[in-house]
């Protein structure tokens, strides 16, 4: 009987710290899947750093907009600055 008691109190003990820990766990997920999602805005230093690779990219003969690929990753869309050559074309202001 003894023995039959301290099991049942083992077990009560462990499975309510599993509980417990499973709760605290789905919180935590919860909680970093909401803020994975927000949206961060940009700040002046994303901003110079998109310019400075873009500018880069032109000093290479690479169209800024794709990245030089002139496609899509999936290869479905064509880009419209370079017509799909993934070279930089330089335009006129008054062209863009």
């Amino acid at each position: 009987m003894k023995r039959f008691v301290f099991t049942l109190i083992v077990f009560t003990i462990l499975t309510s710290c599993a509980e417990i820990a499973s709760t605290l766990v789905e919180d935590q997920l919860q909680h970093g899947l909401k803020s994975g999602q927000t949206n961060h805005q940009r700040t002046k230093t994303d901003d110079k750093k998109l310019a400075k690779q873009q500018e880069q990219l032109k000093k290479d003969g690479k169209c800024p907009k794709c990245g030089g690929m002139g496609r899509t990753p999936d290869g479905q869309y064509i880009c419209e600055a370079c017509k799909g050559t993934g070279k930089y074309i330089e335009t006129n202001s008054k062209q863009e």
